[in-house]
């Protein structure tokens, strides 16, 4: 068998990275096209040795985005045409979609933001199969839709797949017991953050005395992650400096998660960290850990996000705490890499046991 996988966000190559190799495993190939962002997504790949080929960049603007598409659809196209794939995985976008409509291959797609309406709407249709969390709260038509239970965040940090390396405490000169905050704040150029403002753009002062007040009252060790911007200059002795492939262990041994950045939330909420999402826009996986497990808090203002941030320090149990929601939610969830992995080995068969039994899934409990 062989899988041609589309990368396009530097979340996106982790989603299938344990899909790949047991794909390969059993004599079969797997070919990474990518989309270069934030300079990192070829460095993800190439650590995980599989071959791979940068079509182009992804760029900040609508119209940018729009441009982009004959660079994309062709590249996708033309080596399609040179590795010749038995079927197509890729997130939900209209370039994939677009590329998949002239080589007539099978394309299964997932989608996780509600907020994604331009992804929607121009790529819906052309998708075979598109798979979807269960706490995605927006109804989509179609009989190409096969909703599962779990976040994307399960295709790489169940714990079947994930084990924290306690090595990069040492690397950032930290102990296990130490409070570690993590803050990381975007550039919010998706098509989905359309209409969004970093809170990081007005608030370096507000910013810069909870960072002070953390380290003296609670004595926290500070990382700040930037994507795609720049900071105020004294902030850099906060900037994070770490491999990409990294970033996740760290997180596994933080004690709270602040940001824009809500794939990080949601990986936070995944491995029993806490976290307050910057974000105002509601997306279904944030709402289904916040409100069903209680993992994290979603708030808009950044003034009532440090004070809860505060509250969370101040809490002695934190750590066992929210390793019991952490367990609710591994038991209640399904391992996502693994359901990913079946559903390509055996589709389209997949496609039709799932519509026909979705209690199927629970298989890869």
């Amino acid at each position: 068998m062989k899988v041609l996988f589309i990368v396009y966000h530097p979340v996106d190559p982790y989603i299938v990275f344990e899909t790949a190799k047991k794909i390969e495993s059993e004599g079969g190939k797997s070919f990474f096209v990518i989309i270069e962002k934030e300079g990192i997504i070829k460095r993800i790949v190439d650590s995980y040795g599989f071959e791979n080929v940068v079509i182009g960049k992804s760029s900040e603007s609508f119209i940018g985005k729009i441009l982009n598409i004959f660079t994309v659809v062709s590249g996708i196209n033309k080596y399609t045409r040179r590795f010749k794939p038995n079927l197509i995985f890729s997130p939900a976008t209209p370039y994939s979609s677009l590329a998949c409509r002239f080589n007539k291959l099978p394309l299964i797609c997932w989608e996780d933001t509600e907020t994604a309406t331009f992804n929607f709407k121009y790529s819906h249709k052309r998708i075979d199969s598109l798979l979807l969390i269960d706490s995605f709260y927006k109804k989509l038509p179609g009989d190409n839709i096969i909703r599962f239970n779990g976040y994307k965040e399960l295709a790489y940090l169940h714990p079947n797949n994930f084990k924290p390396d306690k090595s990069v405490l040492k690397k950032n000169g930290l102990k296990i017991e130490d409070k570690i905050i993590l803050m990381r704040f975007s550039a919010l150029n998706a098509m989905h953050d359309i209409g969004l403002k970093s809170e990081a753009d007005t608030n370096d002062e507000k910013i810069l005395k909870f960072i002070k007040k953390a380290e003296e009252v609670y004595n926290a060790k500070i990382f700040i992650s930037v994507t795609e911007r720049d900071l105020d200059h004294r902030f850099d002795a906060y900037k994070l400096n770490i491999e990409p492939s990294k970033y996740t262990h760290l997180l596994s041994f933080c004690t709270l998660y602040i940001g824009e950045g809500t794939t990080t939330a949601s990986e936070a909420g995944v491995l029993g960290v806490p976290w307050i999402a910057l974000r105002d826009k509601p997306l279904g996986y944030l709402i289904d850990q916040e409100e069903k497990y209680g993992l994290g808090f979603r708030i808009a203002s950044l003034d009532f996000a440090l004070k809860k941030a505060e509250e969370i320090l101040q809490n002695n149990n934190l750590r066992s705490e929210w390793q019991l929601k952490r367990n609710k939610l591994l038991k209640d969830k399904i391992d996502v890499s693994a359901f990913i992995t079946w559903f390509i080995k055996n589709y389209p068969q997949s496609h039709t046991i799932m519509k026909e039994n979705p209690d199927f899934q629970n298989k890869f409990k």
